[in-house]
């Protein structure tokens, strides 16, 4: 059976410290996509914002400038429609404001009456009488006629009377439109018959005409009809201005007659722009306008080209505006930008978390075999410190056996010695009298040591008879016991106030003594002793001090002046045994109490222990 399919899901599973680092990574790459999409959409939303002013501006400008056109050929309408009758003169007079750069793009302003025909004459002598009737050329096919009678040309071309607009499709459309809604109301878009005439193909524009009916007594709605003033505009001239001025050279602007499916560009910014409205991308949408009216204005998207219904003098045309390129539009940098920097982050994070998992997975490491060997040490001081513990009570219980037993003969030792003094004195010479002093002193340091050794051994171990202890009391039989022997002197211990506390008075009394006792021997040479035994109460307790000016302990000798056997380098011209302090910490301990060294503000030291309360 092969075995690579188990090398390779070995190699394949990611070491542990990479598993981290991977997880950092891919999240990081994930926010910051999601930030790269939560920038790129508000972008777009910005960019559809700002388009969607942008358009309404211009729909605003478009119906602003449309309006303006059809209120001042509303004024003319009435000024016409007040003459009872209307000489070229007057029509000259009403018509002599106009100018082409009041009316941008209009080419004419022209009067137009009916005519069934057989009026011909009539209807010449009514408005013209220097007019020939035969100078009227009716379209046969156009039933009723509607000629030109009258007309003030904006663009310098000469004027067209006598012509029958009724031949028109788009302009007797909208009079007849005009008539039934009774107010101005521009036609579809055709190319002027002049243009048609006059103007290369390659330069023709499609134009309009906006038709306003002329009734008697002005432009009441139940006049006599007597005829249409009909404006002629080019689309492209008409707006030109007017969008140049809105797109602020920001966006593509284009205005559209739609018919049915058919959509003709009116006029547009910047003028050789292509189309902005998509092929078949309004089927219906003209239709539906004219069923819902454009109040509100229908609109929408297509390919970033926001488009809508305006009304240009009753009709509705397709505003379509679109972005030029740097303006509006959505800015990608941005976007790249941060996805750039958020996955050079990612990365790097994701390299500084699988630097600091290795690395701490190496210091788990070390620090497990640090633990282990710590672990071992620890093991093997425990088991050494047990040795020396049992080794210790081996030797404390030897050492309290030494002194029970050494303490027999030295007793013997010690009544032999006094006998001898006692009987035999008056026969030794001085040297003998000397040397038996000697060896009586030896006897009795050698019985204080093994006084010493015996109580040290005993002390940690013996049994405690508590009882109240009256501290007072105690210090004073120390007191006088270290003192008897020696010359009067009222200074040399002062014993304060003590309390009265519950414990050994036995173990209790060897404390005193031998802090008393110490106080008065570790004195320097030529100076009295001072000894200040004293008390003060401490939380949960009493605290005795015993105050000396003696030869005091250095700072660095204080930790280990309580342990068994030691003496200060202060201490070799005076006799111990180091043991004293040793058994004071053991007794005190055994109380539940503590036992420490100060300085004394007036020399030497304060020794000090702590009993707790009964």
């Amino acid at each position: 059976m092969s075995v690579y399919p188990a090398v390779a899901g070995r190699h394949a599973r990611l070491p542990h410290w990479a598993s981290l680092p991977v997880v950092v990574g891919v999240v990081g790459l994930s926010v910051a996509l999601l930030i790269t999409g939560v920038l790129h959409q508000a972008e777009q939303r910005r960019a559809v914002a700002l388009l969607d002013r942008q358009a309404t501006e211009i729909e605003a400008a478009v119906t602003a400038e449309s309006n303006r056109y059809v209120d001042t050929l509303t004024d003319l309408t009435a000024a016409i429609g007040a003459q009872t009758s209307l000489t070229p003169a007057d029509f000259a007079a009403i018509m002599s404001g106009l100018s082409a750069e009041r009316l941008y793009g209009a080419s004419a302003v022209s009067l137009v009456m009916p005519s069934a025909g057989a009026e011909l004459p009539d209807l010449a002598e009514e408005w013209n009488p220097d007019e020939r009737a035969d100078a009227l050329v009716p379209d046969l096919l156009a039933l009723p006629h509607r000629f030109v009678v009258l007309n003030r040309t904006l663009d310098g071309s000469a004027a067209r009377i006598g012509r029958d607009a009724a031949a028109i499709a788009p302009a007797r459309e909208a009079m007849d439109l005009a008539v039934q809604r009774g107010q101005p109301t521009a036609s579809r878009t055709y190319v002027l018959s002049k243009d048609v005439e006059l103007v290369p193909a390659a330069q023709r524009q499609l134009s309009f005409v906006v038709t306003a009916p002329v009734r008697s007594a002005g432009n009441a709605g139940d006049g006599e009809l007597r005829g249409w003033l009909v404006m002629g505009l080019r689309g492209q001239d008409f707006l030109e201005r007017t969008l140049r001025r809105a797109a602020a050279g920001q966006v593509q602007v284009e205005l559209s007659d739609v018919d049915g499916s058919a959509v003709r560009r009116v006029a547009g910014w910047p003028r050789r722009q292509s189309s902005l409205v998509p092929e078949g991308g309004i089927a219906g949408r003209a239709e539906a306008a004219e069923r819902i009216g454009i109040t509100p204005s229908p609109s929408w998207r297509t390919a970033g080209v926001e488009h809508r219904w305006v009304e240009v003098a009753g009709r509705t045309w397709l505003l379509s505006v679109a972005p030029v390129d740097g303006y509006i539009q959505p800015d990608s940098t941005l976007d790249s930008v941060v996805l750039f920097a958020g996955t050079v982050i990612a990365l790097l994070l994701a390299a500084l978390v699988g630097v600091l998992t290795r690395s701490r997975d190496r210091a788990l490491a070390d620090v497990e075999r640090a633990t282990a060997a710590l672990r071992a040490d620890v093991a093997r001081r425990e088991e050494v410190e047990l040795e020396l513990r049992r080794r210790e009570r081996e030797l404390a219980g030897f050492a309290g056996v030494a002194a029970h037993d050494l303490r027999s003969p030295l007793t013997a030792a010690s009544a032999y010695l006094e006998v001898l003094a006692d009987d035999e004195s008056d026969r030794l010479d001085t040297q003998g009298q000397e040397f038996l002093g000697r060896a009586r002193s030896a006897v009795a340091r050698t019985d204080r040591m093994l006084t010493d050794l015996l109580e040290y051994a005993t002390a940690e171990n013996k049994e405690l008879n508590r009882a109240h202890v009256d501290l007072a009391v105690l210090a004073a039989d120390v007191i006088a016991e270290r003192t008897d022997r020696l010359e009067p002197d009222p200074y040399r211990v002062t014993l304060g106030e003590l309390p009265v506390v519950s414990g050994d008075r036995g173990m209790l009394c060897q404390v005193l003594d031998n802090l008393i006792g110490n106080a008065l021997k570790y004195t320097a040479p030529g100076r009295p002793p001072r000894v200040a035994v004293g008390s003060r109460r401490i939380e949960g307790g009493w605290r005795i001090e015993v105050a000396d000016r003696g030869i005091g302990i250095p700072f660095v000798e204080r930790e280990g002046v309580f342990d068994a056997f030691h003496r200060g380098d202060g201490s070799a011209g005076f006799s111990g045994s180091g043991l004293g302090l040793a058994i004071c910490r053991r007794i005190v301990e055994r109380h539940g109490g503590t036992i420490g060294i100060d300085d004394n503000p007036e020399g030497g030291s304060v020794f000090w222990f702590t009993l707790p309360d009964a």
